[in-house]
């Protein structure tokens, strides 16, 4: 087949699947889910009046201050994967590339039975090369929160009340990918409350219009989105950090227990 064929087959296929979205909801293709167009609501006015950064050691002044201003986002249609990314695939990865292993890996593989876990202690750069490998990239800051919050802003990816039985906040160790059928949000985007945090594309910098003065924007630090259940937290950490609209930010070269990452896809993307 021509190239000019296969791309005629391609987006072919594409205006199917939109078609199929349109009339029957949100549909998984290859693991991933379509985010349609449209408005949604990113940020929030929440407050931090109990000091909660200051009490657990946090760099940020004060939580919530880099959430503002909400405003109302318009994104184009997009795809992002339905489950994180898996220790069975970091390796299928690793082994077709010689791309270093995280740091935890024993003979460069993860811990028996942890197949379907969520990969974590990946840098910012092992998930960027993972999603360019796979012809995919990492979702930015807003359709990581699109697809987390849905068209409404939800608070939290299942809803607006928090309940830590919802999503693996507690467990000290990841859990299967999708393995929490209430961590999910309402396009049908698993593990966006808990599991694992996930690595975004972008810097961590002020939002339009936000007035804090905040000595770590700029680029220096990349964005994690969701909470994580990897490691061990006092209960407001998980209520706050599960949030839809919080901001985690560290050093691309760094990685953690508690950090993974999932992939995305632009419609035009081939």
């Amino acid at each position: 087949m021509t190239t000019v064929g296969r791309r005629y087959v391609y987006w072919t296929l594409i205006v199917l699947v939109l078609v199929a979205c349109s009339r029957k909801g949100y549909k998984e293709v290859d693991g991933m889910i379509y985010i349609p167009a449209g408005e949604f609501i990113m940020g929030s006015e929440d407050v931090d009046t109990e000091g909660l950064a200051k009490e657990f050691g946090a760099r940020k002044g004060q939580y919530y201050e880099d959430e503002r201003p909400v405003r109302k986002v318009y994104l184009d249609g997009f795809f992002i994967d339905k489950y994180e990314v898996t220790n069975k695939e970091y390796k299928a990865f690793v082994t077709a590339t010689g791309y270093t292993p995280p740091g935890t890996w024993e003979n460069n593989t993860y811990e028996e039975g942890k197949d379907d876990h969520p990969v974590n202690n990946v840098t910012w750069y092992g998930a960027y090369a993972y999603c360019k490998w796979a012809g995919k990239r990492l979702p930015t800051e807003k359709e990581w929160e699109k697809a987390a919050r849905g068209p409404n802003g939800n608070r939290y990816p299942w809803g607006n009340e928090f309940d830590e039985g919802k999503a693996n906040l507690t467990k000290g160790s990841t859990a299967p990918a999708g393995s929490s059928e209430t961590d999910k949000s309402y396009y049908g985007v698993f593990d966006m409350g808990g599991n694992v945090m996930e690595w975004v594309d972008d810097w961590y910098k002020p939002y339009p219009g936000n007035q804090s003065d905040n000595k770590e924007f700029g680029e220096k630090y990349k964005i994690l989105r969701g909470g994580s259940g990897s490691v061990l937290g006092h209960y407001v950490i998980g209520k706050i950090f599960s949030r839809a609209s919080f901001r985690h930010y560290y050093d691309p070269r760094g990685a953690g227990n508690d950090g993974g990452f999932r992939c995305a896809r632009s419609v035009k993307d081939e």
